[in-house]
């Protein structure tokens, strides 16, 4: 587990677990042999793959950011359970969950199964999302919405927004679409201090050294090398930390310009 203390926050990244993906689709249009330096990936293109949600700590308020896997995949090799349970946080005392986007390994933690019906694994929390992040899967009505979103409106807990939100002096919901058509990023600045934890629009490092190397299956890969370029600026600028979900070998980096791209320098 990684702790920063950044300001007047606390920043936690917990684990939930590892798994593989194919490194190919992940730097999309790049080849292989252009991308694996320092990745180890097998003869195939898949490379190691880790889930990292972030525990924000404010004063006595606590703001997890993403909900792993949860239930979805009990093989994953980890639970971020174990990392609250260090720092002595308990499910009760989340106050905020904030969704950076609906897909599966960010989401599927967000309810446990209680007596064969799914509830809000974080009882005393709302859960933050964007609305045009949930507009599409509410319409399907899939079992996404039905076990990981609905049991939180049946809640009361399922808190939409619109756009740029702050949540306090220090916390910021920034909309990152792109990876998803309603992605958002959490931005923070705490004394003289600054960081943002980007979800997916950055698997791995070298997708801002190569901001035009994103995921193949974006909804918009336009959209998503362009944010993906506003947020690598914005970081430049700020000398401000970036934090992935994804990447297990350096999730916290510093980017530097250097040419059309970016040069990432791994944080301590």
């Amino acid at each position: 587990m990684r702790i920063h203390q950044l300001g007047s926050l606390r920043l936690a990244q917990l684990h939930d677990g590892y798994g593989a993906i194919d490194g190919n689709r992940v730097f999309y249009p790049a080849k292989q042999h252009e991308w694996e330096a320092g990745l180890a990936p097998d003869p195939v293109g898949f490379m190691m793959n880790a889930y990292q949600p972030l525990l924000i700590t404010e004063g006595r308020q606590h703001t997890l950011v993403d909900t792993g896997f949860g239930e979805a995949n009990p093989n994953r090799k980890g639970d971020l359970r174990e990392g609250l349970a260090q720092l002595r946080v308990s499910a009760e005392q989340i106050e905020r969950v904030i969704i950076t986007h609906a897909h599966g390994d960010h989401v599927g933690g967000n309810t446990v199964t209680r007596d064969g019906t799914p509830v809000p694994t974080y009882p005393n929390a709302e859960y933050i999302v964007q609305e045009s992040e949930i507009a599409a899967i509410r319409e399907a009505n899939d079992e996404l919405w039905r076990l990981r979103f609905a049991p939180l409106e049946t809640a009361g807990q399922l808190h939409l927004v619109d756009g740029e939100v702050a949540l306090s002096d220090a916390v910021t919901l920034w909309p990152m679409a792109g990876h998803t058509e309603g992605q958002q990023g959490v931005r923070f600045s705490s004394g003289g201090q600054h960081a943002v934890f980007v979800g997916d629009l950055g698997l791995s490092y070298k997708n801002f050294e190569n901001p035009h190397w994103g995921a193949s299956w974006a909804w918009s890969r336009e959209y998503d090398e362009a944010n993906r370029r506003m947020v690598a600026e914005w970081a430049v600028e700020h000398d401000a930390i970036v934090i992935m979900y994804h990447d297990p070998r350096t999730p916290w980096i510093r980017l530097d310009r250097a040419g059309d791209g970016y040069k990432a320098s791994p944080v301590a």
